[in-house]
């Protein structure tokens, strides 16, 4: 049996709509020698297992450098998804910022499974209700979460996301929407952004 988790989704449009996911509640991962023994189990020893899956790999590697996709009946279909190496700027469709092949990777491979191997997943599979994840509700309202910040970066140069979600008791990614609205409008609610990913900062901005 396999429990499955109704999961609560934030409503990051304010919109007061309590929709739900459901997820699987995994018992964690099972690694490739596992795979070989559940493998040994249908006949195969473990070595002819091992050199089985090695010499798959190979063939699904060589026939993607050619440029193919490598569907396997039954499992699923593996493309390439390609990108940027890290540190050098995506060019834009004008040409303006010039890329050369170098920097382009591949940055991962993509798998779709088979609909044949869900339908299976979904006849031995036995799932039975786990429990409910809800987010946690913030008591404060509105105008008090912008009184809160304020009064915070009253104190402090600077406040992160890290900072108001402990203020609030939001999630961080309503924490996140809600500050940049704030940054939005910084000549109603005083509060203004700079920097951005991991760096981005909020601060008040005083009027000159």
């Amino acid at each position: 049996m396999i429990k499955y988790i109704k999961q609560e989704m934030p409503d990051i449009h304010h919109k007061g709509e309590k929709k739900c996911y459901y997820r699987i509640e995994t018992r964690g991962n099972m690694t490739h020698k596992d795979l070989l023994r559940q493998m040994a189990l249908r006949g195969l020893s473990e070595g002819v297992a091992a050199m089985t899956i090695h010499r798959m790999t190979e063939a699904i590697v060589e026939l993607m450098r050619q440029g193919f996709s490598v569907t396997i009946d039954g499992l699923g279909c593996f493309s390439m998804s390609l990108g940027v190496d890290k540190d050098k700027t995506v060019e834009d469709m004008e040409g303006t910022t010039k890329r050369n092949a170098t920097s382009i990777i591949i940055r991962d491979v993509n798998y779709r499974a088979d609909k044949k191997l869900v339908s299976a997943l979904n006849h031995e599979c036995k799932l039975v209700r786990g429990y409910t994840s809800r987010i946690n509700r913030c008591r404060l309202t509105l105008p008090q979460r912008l009184n809160a910040a304020r009064d915070y970066l009253s104190s402090h140069q600077i406040m992160r996301i890290s900072d108001y979600v402990r203020l609030t008791g939001l999630s961080r990614t309503t924490a996140s929407v809600e500050l940049r609205r704030f940054a939005a409008s910084v000549s109603t609610t005083g509060i203004d952004s700079s920097g951005s990913g991991p760096s981005l900062v909020y601060f008040l901005k005083h009027n000159e």
